[in-house]
């Protein structure tokens, strides 16, 4: 039966897309005839057709490529994709999981993903190029108007991270103003009592519009559509930007504030007492205490300038800043114990507040040796980061039954401040190189990247790594409709340090940081409205293992976990009235010894849909498919899911006020089901069954 649900789901996947490819290659035959009526494409000119993805994508420092040139695996994703496409349950993770090689999970607690099989978090996202700016849960995101992804180590092409990102990159460009302006005011019902208000301002202004201000404001707060969940959120951004012939300048200035209780998180299973799965249980129901909670606040700087020297040379200046205050935790992971679903709960109470600075400064320039255009960049940065974490003894244990739920009791919580935990420092520099020559048909990227890192835990010495990486990727255009393109890139991280307290002989030490590799080649194929990108890669990452030596237990670097596999990502439009975006993607995975690594699926995709039948009316579709895997070094088999979301868009105008309404139900057949994530024994069950609607007022 099982089969038979993967196979339904991944034919769905490809018959869609073929549809696409088959009947934008008949569009394109159509347009060379002279046949084909004049598309017209929502947003602004520099997205694909369909609107669903930018067609000049940001790659890093370098700043933007034309898709078709990018000698690597990159997408962004535009506005219109993430208005349509984020869910209440998983947020941002949701939108970027439109690019194959992104897996989201289901949590509504972190917005964590995987990057063809290597975990990321909100603290290693980039926002407007300038790294670490994010906090891990409840990202808000009404003030992002595309995100891009690098799907292979980019490190080469980045500013420095401390935390590092090791299968690729996000990064979240903020709304800037448009020089038409926009004042639009958003109310939205989210399911269960919970409710959102939002307003979204921009002008521009001075010569030439020289000047721009783009504010956002968002509210949401009220019961979710799980049991015994609350979501209040405050989130507030000012983009102040200016452009002239010869600079140009953004600033960006957000604070959000969080209050999350009872938020959902992965199950745990007990790897000596749980021998086969329990069916996963029912999806809208909490199996955490609804006294449970994370609040925080966070401010965020970040700030880019870029000035013109003379024809041929530029200078360019990044910096951010992180302030995250997690006043609030009281949290913890049930465990299931045996086979009936019996588990476990404790809560332990552990705030925490970090500081991050980050500063970057640099050249862009250009070139040329005979026919060979040249655009290079020199660049350093520096971060600074100050942690603290609050450690007591404060504790709660419960137990309970998955398909036999009970209210627990509230309980009286502590307020605890925090100790300095640790102090880190990073220094990084990079060397890029871009040529172009045959007529700009061949595109090839020559990169190094160096890092020092400097950590001081709290009552220890300090410790230091550092490591060199290059960056090599080609693109060549066979046409102007197909492009291949190779790439080979490195990263390392800062280096790990030995946790104390876990029985290691050598605690305290700093491991060497690991190195990721990644060997890709790939091919992009235009066809009429409909873009489709086909990629082979494999990823290499050296492993931080256990070792018994004599009767001690060591923590050290020892062989190398492997990622390889293939994908299929689309965007574009299947006709004048339909547009999609999605792929798929095969992911073998194995750690140092052979074995499949815990909770990496082999096949998993999604297809986003919108049907336009008038100008006014659009339906909006979506299927998300993820394999079966195992857990518990196979002992576990997690069986496969397909879930839908189903909606509508319509506009219309209100005492000539143009309005959008938007229906959409996520997990529209109600499906309960567990949710693996790449690199984890834990499971998510999936998010219920939630209405959405929205309605969103052109002032």
């Amino acid at each position: 039966m099982l089969k038979n649900k993967k196979a339904l789901a991944m034919s769905v996947l490809c018959a869609i897309a073929s549809v696409g490819f088959v009947v934008s290659a008949s569009a394109a035959e159509q347009t060379m005839h002279g046949n084909l009526d004049e598309v017209v494409v929502e947003g602004s000119k520099d997205v694909l057709p369909g609107g669903l993805a930018k067609e000049a994508v940001t790659i890093g420092m370098l700043g933007k490529q034309d898709i078709m040139s990018a000698p690597m695996t990159v997408s962004e994703i535009s506005n219109k994709s993430i208005e349509k496409f984020g869910s209440p349950s998983a947020g941002v993770s949701d939108v970027l999981s439109l690019d194959p090689s992104v897996r989201a999970n289901v949590g509504t607690t972190y917005n964590d993903i995987t990057i063809r099989g290597f975990r990321q978090t909100g603290h290693n996202y980039y926002v407007n190029g300038i790294p670490g700016l994010l906090c891990q849960e409840n990202i808000p995101y009404f003030w992002a108007d595309s995100i891009s992804i690098i799907s292979g180590p980019s490190l080469g092409l980045n500013a420095t991270p401390l935390s590092e990102a090791a299968a690729g990159t996000v990064n979240i460009q903020s709304k800037a103003a448009t020089s038409d302006g926009n004042a639009n005011l958003k109310v939205a019902y989210r399911g269960g009592s919970s409710m959102q208000e939002a307003i979204d301002v921009g002008r521009r202004f001075g010569e030439n519009d020289r000047y721009g201000v783009r504010i956002t404001a968002s509210n949401i707060n009220g019961d979710t559509a799980m049991d015994g969940e609350n979501l209040e959120q405050q989130a507030f951004s000012i983009n102040i930007d200016q452009k002239t012939e010869k600079s140009k300048t953004n600033l960006l200035l957000m604070y959000d504030h969080t209050d999350h209780r009872g938020g959902t998180s992965a199950i745990r299973f007990n790897q000596n007492t749980v021998t086969s799965l329990p069916e996963a249980p029912d999806a809208g129901k909490n199996y955490k205490p609804d006294w449970s909670y994370n609040e925080y606040d966070n401010f965020i700087v970040a700030f880019n300038h870029e000035q013109k020297l003379n024809d041929n040379l530029s200078a360019y200046f990044n910096a951010g800043y992180h302030r995250e205050d997690w006043y609030g935790f009281i949290d913890g992971s049930p465990k299931i114990n045996d086979n009936n679903g019996n588990f476990t709960i404790s809560m332990n109470n552990n705030p925490l507040a970090g500081t991050k600075k980050i500063v970057g400064a640099g050249f862009k320039g250009n070139f040329k040796i005979g026919s060979v255009a040249n655009e290079y960049l020199i660049g350093a940065d520096k971060t600074w980061e100050t942690y603290d974490m609050g450690f007591n003894s404060w504790s709660w244990s419960g137990s309970g039954n998955i398909y036999d739920l009970k209210k627990w009791p509230a309980v009286v919580t502590p307020s605890n401040g925090v100790d300095p935990y640790r102090k880190a420092q990073m220094t990084g520099w990079h060397l890029v190189d871009t040529m172009t020559a045959m007529d700009d048909k061949l595109v090839v990227t020559l990169g190094l990247h160096g890092h020092e890192v400097s950590r001081v835990p709290a009552g220890a010495a300090k410790q230091k790594s550092d490591a060199i990486c290059p960056t090599f990727a080609a693109s060549y255009k066979v046409s102007d409709n197909i492009t291949v393109y190779a790439d080979h890139t490195e990263s390392f991280g800062i280096g790990s340090l030995v946790p104390t307290g876990r029985g290691y002989a050598n605690e305290g030490e700093m491991l060497d940081p690991a190195k990721t590799k990644q060997n890709e080649i790939g091919v992009k194929v235009k066809t009429g409205d409909f873009l489709n990108t086909f990629t082979a890669f494999k990823l290499t990452q050296a492993n931080n293992v256990e070792k018994q030596i004599g009767s001690l237990t060591y923590l050290l670097q020892d062989g190398e976990q492997e990622h390889k596999g293939f994908e299929w990502a689309f965007t574009g439009q299947l006709a004048k009235k339909w547009d999609l975006i999605g792929g798929a993607m095969y992911l073998d995975s194995k750690d140092n010894k052979g074995n499949d690594v815990n909770g990496a699926s082999k096949w998993s995709g999604t297809v986003g849909a919108i049907y336009h039948p008038t100008e006014d009316l659009s339906f909006i579709g979506r299927m998300t498919y993820l394999g079966s895997t195992s857990i518990n070094d196979g002992a576990l088999d997690v069986p496969s899911y397909a879930k839908y979301d189903l909606g509508a868009s319509y506009k219309t105008k209100l005492n000539n006020t143009p309005v959008t309404f938007d229906l959409m139900c996520y997990n529209v057949t109600g499906k309960d089901y567990w949710s693996a994530q790449s690199g984890s024994s834990s499971l998510f069950v999936g998010a219920p069954r939630t209405v959405v609607f929205s309605a969103n007022f052109e002032l």
